[in-house]
C-alpha cells in the first residue's frame, strides 16, 4: 500500500472544499497520512437538526448512532470553549477512567478499537453555538505513542482550517447563486446570463426554453461549455455581438429584434450589463432578455420547453388564457374529454396540479411581445 503523503492530504482536502462529496475520500486518505483508524468532520449545535458528520473509514451504522445518542459527550464539552488553536489528544479533555464508562465508550468508540483521539477544534463552529471540528481516532497502539501523529496533524491543522472557511464561502456563494436562480426562474422574461465573450453561463427556465427551440436564437457548441450565444442571420448576429461589446466595454445596453426561420414574430432582445459584474474567472457580466409579457408563447415554444405533443401544447395555450376547458374544447374543435386528456398530461409534464398554476408557469415562458 503506498505511503500517503502530506501533499496528497493537501490535495484531497482542497478538493472536498469545493466538493462536499469528497469529504469522505479526503480523511480517509489523512487518517493514513497520520496512522489512524479513520477520521470524522462533524459539527454540533443548539438547534434541532443542525448537527452532521462526515466520516472516513468508520462504521456508517455507529456513525449514525452516535449522532442519535451520543453527540452531547465529554469530548464534546471539553473542547467547545477552548480557543482554536492546534490539535489536542481528546483523553486530555476527557479522563480515559470517565470515558470508559460511558455508554460513547462501550457503544462507538469499542466495537471499532478506538482508544483515543486527535481533536481538532475549528473555532467557528464553537463556543455559544455548539462544538466542532476534525478528529481522528487511534487505536491502542497508537494511543500509546501518539506524538509522531500529533506532529503531522499539527502541520496539517492550518490547511484544514483554511479548507474549512473555504468550503462556508463557497457554500454562501452557492446559496445567493440558488437564490437568484429561483428569483430569474419567477420573471416572465427569457434570461440569458453571458460572459463578456458571449458565452451561456446560465439561463432561466424560460431562457432554456427558448434555445431548445433553436428558432432564431441558438448556442454555437465551444468545448468546456454550454455554447456561445448566436442567431440565425449573420448580420443579426454581428448586431448581438456589438451589443454585447458595448456592454462589457461601456456599460450601455441596446436592443434589437432577432429573426425566427419559422416565420413567426421574431424575437425582441434587451442586452444589458449586469450591475457590480466583474469579469473575472468567465463570470456572467452580461445579461440578454428575450420576449415580454403579452400573449401566451407559441404552441411549439410550449411544446418544445415541456415535451408536450402538438395537440397537447395547442390545449395548454389555450388554459393559460383563462378560457378553460369548455372554451378551450370550442376555439379547438375538440370534445371537452380530449381537452381533459390532454390537459392531464400536461400537468404530468409541468408538475402544475391546477390550470391557475399552469397559467403562471406559461406566463414565465418568453411570449412575442416586448422591447424590440
Amino acid at each position: 500500500m503506498r505511503q500517503i503523503g502530506f501533499d496528497d492530504v493537501l490535495l484531497a482536502m482542497y478538493g472536498a472544499a469545493q466538493d462536499p462529496g469528497r469529504w469522505s475520500e479526503a480523511l480517509t486518505l489523512a487518517a493514513d497520512h497520520l496512522g489512524a483508524i479513520g477520521g470524522l468532520l462533524t459539527r454540533h449545535t443548539y438547534a434541532k437538526g443542525g448537527d452532521f458528520i462526515m466520516v472516513g473509514r468508520l462504521d456508517p451504522e455507529l456513525t449514525g448512532l452516535y449522532i442519535e445518542r451520543h453527540a452531547d459527550n465529554g469530548y464534546a464539552r471539553g473542547i467547545q470553549w477552548r480557543p482554536e488553536g492546534d490539535p489536542v489528544l481528546a483523553s486530555s479533555l476527557w479522563p480515559h477512567t470517565e470515558a470508559r464508562r460511558s455508554a460513547l465508550y462501550a457503544e462507538i468508540l469499542l466495537p471499532q478499537g478506538i482508544e483515543d483521539h486527535l481533536m481538532l477544534n475549528y473555532g467557528p463552529w464553537g463556543g455559544s453555538n455548539g462544538s466542532g471540528g476534525l478528529a481522528f481516532c487511534l487505536d491502542a497502539r497508537a494511543a500509546d505513542a501518539p506524538g509522531e501523529a500529533l506532529r503531522r496533524f499539527t502541520r496539517l491543522a492550518p490547511h484544514f482550517r483554511q479548507a474549512l472557511d473555504l468550503a462556508g464561502a463557497l457554500q454562501a456563494s452557492r446559496a445567493a447563486e440558488r437564490g437568484l436562480a429561483a428569483a430569474l426562474d419567477a420573471t416572465p422574461l427569457a434570461v440569458m446570463l453571458l460572459d463578456s465573450g458571449g458565452r451561456l453561463r446560465h439561463a432561466n427556465l424560460a431562457g432554456e426554453a427558448l434555445l431548445r427551440l433553436s428558432d432564431g436564437l441558438r448556442l454555437l457548441p465551444e468545448q468546456g461549455g454550454p455554447g456561445r450565444l448566436a442567431t440565425t442571420l449573420p448580420a443579426e448576429a454581428r448586431r448581438l455581438h456589438q451589443l454585447i461589446g458595448r456592454a462589457v466595454a461601456a456599460g450601455l445596453g441596446g436592443r434589437m429584434r432577432v429573426s425566427r426561420p419559422s416565420g413567426e414574430p421574431g424575437w425582441p432582445l434587451l442586452v444589458t450589463p449586469l450591475p457590480m459584474a466583474t469579469e473575472a474567472a468567465g463570470r456572467p457580466v452580461v445579461a440578454v432578455l428575450a420576449g415580454g409579457p403579452g400573449t401566451p408563447p407559441e404552441a411549439e415554444v410550449l411544446r418544445a420547453a415541456f415535451d408536450l405533443t402538438q395537440a397537447e401544447a395547442r390545449v395548454l395555450r389555450c388554459i393559460a388564457t383563462g378560457i378553460g376547458v369548455p372554451g378551450a374544447a370550442a376555439a379547438l374543435g375538440l370534445s371537452a374529454e380530449t381537452v381533459r386528456s390532454h390537459l392531464n398530461r400536461c400537468f404530468d409534464a409541468t408538475g402544475a396540479r391546477s390550470q391557475a398554476a399552469l397559467a403562471a408557469l406559461v406566463a414565465r415562458l418568453p411570449g412575442i411581445s416586448g422591447p424590440g
